[in-house]
């Protein structure tokens, strides 16, 4: 009877699953296969069509129907080649959510800054269909959350570029302790303009040419990384840890780089506190046995 009633009350949702299930679960009838792909007729390369369950449901794009984005017809297999030579534009997409004029980055400024980075501009023939999801894959792609590690954030920005600049470890032998600056910095750090302090990263990817050399930049009291890397970080950092606990134990810190100038005044006035004691301590010693040679 218990069974019965459990059924009963289970019907509805097994009558009817929400639409995004439906929707995807046809999707990934085919494109679930690891062995779907097709041989592009112009390049000649495999294009893989392979879409991971797992991690569409955890990207950023995990709670939308397949459809939302991919709105042709694509009810016929082959799919009709208008529909599959259809682009997609982020910015279309996110520019019209509720939130997006509230927001201090925004689509369109992501979109003005790629048109000037180094993707766009190349006269190398990748550049032509170079485009957002070159680096960031819809299906898979998560944007960092405050809590996230810091070495789990840079692992993750830098495999994005590591992707193609495969060469890069090579190019960057001029790099003092290269590895380590690879796990605690990322690449973007280097290869973007400082131009707002108020956004901590940028899609305005430099040359090599015109990317950072210099190392006072990162290495100094006024330190960039402050402002980008470790900047997003601060207000969570204070509220879960406390003022004292951050500034101490933050991981927002680079050799020449202060962790908190309130702390560098306290060490130097303990410091200057110190030497005073022992300079007075020495003077009246030096006095005392002064005296004493007098008494003698």
């Amino acid at each position: 009877m218990l069974f019965l009633i459990l059924l009963l009350m289970a019907a509805p949702l097994l009558a009817e699953p929400p639409e995004t299930v439906t929707t995807n679960a046809a999707c990934l009838r085919c494109h679930g296969m690891k062995t779907l792909a097709y041989r592009h007729p112009q390049t000649g390369k495999i294009v893989d069509l392979f879409i991971e369950q797992f991690a569409i449901s955890h990207s950023v794009h995990g709670k939308l129907a397949c459809t939302e984005c991919h709105d042709g017809d694509f009810a016929h297999y082959p799919h009709h080649a208008e529909t599959q030579q259809r682009s997609l534009s982020c910015v279309e997409c996110h520019e019209q959510q509720d939130d997006a004029a509230k927001r201090h980055y925004r689509f369109t400024t992501i979109d003005a800054e790629y048109a000037k980075s180094i993707h766009a501009t190349s006269a190398e023939t990748e550049a032509a269909t170079f485009n957002c999801h070159s680096c960031h894959d819809p299906h898979r792609f998560h944007a960092s959350q405050i809590g996230d590690s810091l070495a789990t954030i840079i692992h993750n920005d830098n495999a994005l570029c590591f992707t193609c600049h495969e060469q890069a470890r090579i190019k960057h032998a001029w790099l003092p302790n290269r590895e380590r600056h690879w796990e605690t910095v990322r690449c973007l750090d280097c290869h973007t303009p400082v131009t707002n302090a108020e956004q901590a990263v940028s899609h305005h990817i430099l040359s090599a040419a015109d990317s950072n050399h210099d190392c006072v930049n990162c290495h100094s009291k006024n330190s960039q990384l402050l402002n980008r890397l470790y900047r997003y970080r601060a207000a969570s950092d204070v509220a879960s840890q406390g003022w004292l606990n951050t500034a101490i134990f933050n991981e927002a810190y680079v050799v020449g780089m202060s962790r908190s100038a309130v702390l560098d005044r306290l060490a130097l006035a303990i410091i200057g506190l110190t030497l005073l004691i022992l300079l007075a301590h020495g003077i009246g010693r030096y006095r005392a046995q002064q005296r004493l040679l007098r008494k003698q």
